[in-house]
């Protein structure tokens, strides 16, 4: 008689199976995981074009800050509301002048330019109002710089403005 034993038989080709899964659910997340760390680059990259247009923007309005302290009349009494202006900096003087020429392209990315709008002012307040109904005021203007790039494809564009007046009628 032959003795008999009990044997669990497991199914042939399981651990092969469970391998597969494995390899399977380990690429999916190893690609969803790739696709995330892209997508971040992207947008990161974006920010930082975003962030550097601000700062340029930003210091657009300082340096027209700089010039009507320098000079008023010498440097933004006499700039016209339908002209597109544009900063220059001489470096080997430093200076920074006003020009209607665009010097290039700033980090080869960005293009910054400027517009001049006159302001009118309310009789009775003296306040700024944006209808021409208030007396039009030579001494003070809305100055506009705006940073354009192109991001894949198309035109980002920052824009900030402030108020300018002749406060040291110079």
């Amino acid at each position: 008689m032959r003795p008999t034993s009990l044997k669990l038989r497991r199914p042939r080709g399981f651990g092969l199976l469970e391998i597969v899964i494995a390899v399977a659910i380990i690429g999916t997340t190893v690609f969803a995981l790739s696709l995330v760390f892209l997508m971040a680059d992207k947008l990161e990259a974006r920010a930082s074009n975003q962030s550097r247009a601000n700062f340029l923007a930003e210091e657009g309005l300082e340096v027209l800050r700089f010039l009507r302290d320098e000079s008023w009349s010498g440097h933004l009494a006499n700039l016209n509301t339908i002209t597109t202006y544009y900063l220059s900096f001489n470096s080997a003087i430093s200076a920074w002048s006003v020009t209607t020429s665009n010097q290039g392209p700033i980090d080869n990315l960005y293009t910054r330019s400027f517009t001049v709008a006159a302001v009118n002012r309310d009789a009775l307040s003296d306040d700024i109002v944006d209808s021409p109904a208030g007396s039009p005021d030579a001494n003070t203007k809305k100055f506009s710089v705006s940073v354009s790039w192109q991001e894949r494809g198309s035109y980002s564009i920052t824009a900030l403005s402030t108020y300018l007046s002749d406060m040291f009628a110079n």
